[in-house]
């Protein structure tokens, strides 16, 4: 328990390091306030995300233990982030220096760490079917969220969510690809946790 609790300890630092990085470099790169730095950042689910997996791994290293469709649902959220940074984002990325270091630990080092955390040492045998339906709400409202400041300010997190770009009819497609990522890897989740625990 105490390993657990430390290694959460420092997962948490890591994140919000990482973060107070990545706000640092915007407030530079944009010449605006810690505030417009956060409200810029904000926009992206990566930012979301890791924000999540900073505040549960303050909670376990309180010695808390947080609902099990929380971590698991994180989990699977995390695990996107870097999924599609590596096979749609990434590419010839021309980051270096600070930049790299950030966006390595934001994509990669940061959700490698708390997907380790959840498969060996986190609770996971109460996850039912119907945390399927809070999962998959997750990318909707987050698109939902992101589309709605696009419309506002122009900018568009992704590529997949330019209704500009895409068009309306793309963008929902991608959405409803995202929450089904979230239906189909939640469904396998729950069936394989439910297997082991009757093993």
């Amino acid at each position: 328990m105490q390993k657990l609790r430390l290694f959460s300890a420092i997962l948490a630092l890591a994140v919000a390091a990482t973060l107070i990085a990545r706000f640092g470099m915007t407030m530079q790169e944009k010449e605006i306030s810690v505030s417009g730095a956060v409200w810029n950042d904000v926009r992206y689910f990566t930012i979301w995300a890791n924000t999540l997996v900073g505040f549960t791994s303050v909670a376990i290293a309180l010695g808390r233990v947080p609902p099990q469709w929380l971590t698991a649902g994180l989990t699977m959220a995390i695990a996107l982030v870097a999924i599609v940074f590596h096979v749609l984002l990434a590419g010839d990325d021309p980051r270096t220096g600070l930049d790299w270091v950030v966006n390595g630990m934001l994509h990669t080092v940061i959700p490698i760490s708390f997907i380790g955390l959840w498969l060996f040492a986190l609770p996971k045998g109460r996850l039912v079917w119907r945390d399927l339906v809070i999962w998959s709400a997750f990318p909707i409202l987050y698109s939902i969220y992101a589309i709605a400041r696009g419309a506002v300010d122009s900018e568009y997190p992704y590529f997949f969510l330019d209704v500009a770009v895409i068009g309306a009819s793309g963008v929902a497609l991608w959405v409803a690809g995202l929450a089904l990522v979230f239906l189909v890897g939640g469904a396998i989740l729950i069936a394989c946790t439910q297997r082991f625990a009757r093993v």
